[in-house]
């Protein structure tokens, strides 16, 4: 995936304001903003303010909230999984100071980082920024609530206020990835996993590196999952994501993003909604031949029921819902992540060999809680076990 450095602090409004920052909305870095990181970290300290690091991006997020499900389960070993980590992370970072930081933040998650140092480039970052509000030095620095709307039906419920968040985005090494590093330095790591995920938003980066770890794991018999990412990343590299569906086991992603990848077939009078969609996707032939081998098409529809379709002992295609736990407003803080830590849940319950009822219902929980959570990371302390997951799965 494409990993960015995460920072967040409490700004006074003057300093947005002379960056050009827009309250709930995301700005690309670019000419006088570059010193935007410095200046945060200056006035921070000229206030005692905390600056936070952490690390985002979609497949960091995922493979995050994957480790600290991880986390919970009963024998884990810190220890054991410091000399043999359950969760790695590939993409590109600078060789700088922030990326130093990144790879520090993994790697006290417990998430070890496979990172291609690009030296031509800084280390992609995004910062989070609330403005400073003195008269209120409470709990969570500013970022109790985020600008992020609650669920339609339960605004009225509550009258909290909601912070406004200011974002920029600075992508840098998060843009580029060397295909050597891939093939001579991280190979012993890619043989060893089991389960492989990736975001379609890296197809534009390296394309031939994620094309040549799916077609490793259709060879291997691993299972190579895909998250589509955006619905421009579906729009405009669409052929991209078609050519490595037919090595995917999982494709991951929410209904605009597949009505995105579906434009030309919809033009053509096909595929004209989502379950037609899901079906075509889970049909189109396997690149082994193995059509017997089940693939799972994962379509996340906000408060609505998770749809999921999935091939049928090879004869055609079943089409599964699942109702969506319900958030009451006053718990609902943000929505970034909520995807991202979806696929986490399912890809946990893959790597214990569970079926996909129970996969998606552990996706669903961490979907639950990712909108409730304040700041970064993610806790699960009260996971269900993969078999209280089957147990409330949809018969």
């Amino acid at each position: 995936g494409a990993p960015f450095l995460e920072v967040r602090a409490e700004v006074p409004q003057s300093t947005l304001d002379d960056f050009k920052l827009r309250g709930n909305a995301v700005v690309q870095v670019e000419g006088h903003m570059q010193s935007m990181l410095p200046e945060i970290n200056r006035l921070c300290a000229e206030m005692g303010r905390p600056v936070v690091y952490a690390a985002t991006g979609d497949a960091t997020l995922t493979a995050l909230a994957v480790q600290a499900l991880l986390r919970e389960d009963q024998g884990y070993s810190a220890e054991a999984n410091r000399r043999n980590p359950a969760v790695s992370l590939l993409g590109g970072v600078g060789r700088d100071q922030l990326g130093y930081k990144l790879q520090d933040y993994l790697k006290e998650c417990g998430i070890q980082p496979l990172l291609s140092e690009i030296v031509s480039e800084q280390t992609g970052w995004t910062a989070f920024l609330c403005p400073l509000r003195l008269e209120d030095p409470s709990s969570h620095g500013g970022f109790e609530r985020s600008s992020l709307a609650a669920p339609e039906q339960e605004k009225g419920e509550s009258n909290l206020q909601l912070a406004v968040v200011y974002r920029a985005v600075q992508a840098g090494a998060a843009n580029q990835y060397k295909l050597d590093h891939l093939r001579f330095k991280v190979w012993e790591q890619v043989e060893a996993a089991g389960v492989v995920y990736a975001e379609a938003t890296f197809l534009t980066v390296s394309f031939e590196s994620v094309k040549i770890l799916a077609e490793h794991c259709a060879k291997m018999g691993n299972t190579f999952c895909l998250s589509l990412s955006a619905p421009y990343v579906c729009r405009y590299f669409g052929d991209r994501i078609l050519t490595v569906i037919p090595y995917t086991d999982v494709i991951f992603g929410c209904e605009r993003e597949y009505m995105a990848l579906a434009e030309q077939k919809r033009s053509e009078g096909l595929a004209q909604d989502v379950d037609s969609v899901a079906t075509w996707l889970a049909k189109m032939p396997r690149s082994d031949g193995e059509n017997w081998k089940r693939r799972h098409v994962v379509i996340t529809c906000g408060d609505k029921p998770t749809i999921v379709a999935s091939t049928w002992r090879g004869y055609g295609v079943k089409v599964q819902r699942f109702p969506v736990p319900p958030v009451r407003s006053r718990s609902f803080v943000r929505k970034d992540g909520a995807g991202d830590a979806f696929a986490a849940g399912f890809l946990y319950g893959l790597m214990h060999e569970a079926d996909v009822d129970s996969c998606v219902q552990m996706a669903l929980y961490c979907a639950s809680v990712a909108v409730q959570r304040v700041g970064p990371g993610f806790s699960f302390k009260d996971k269900p076990s993969v078999d209280k997951a089957l147990s409330t799965a949809p018969q």
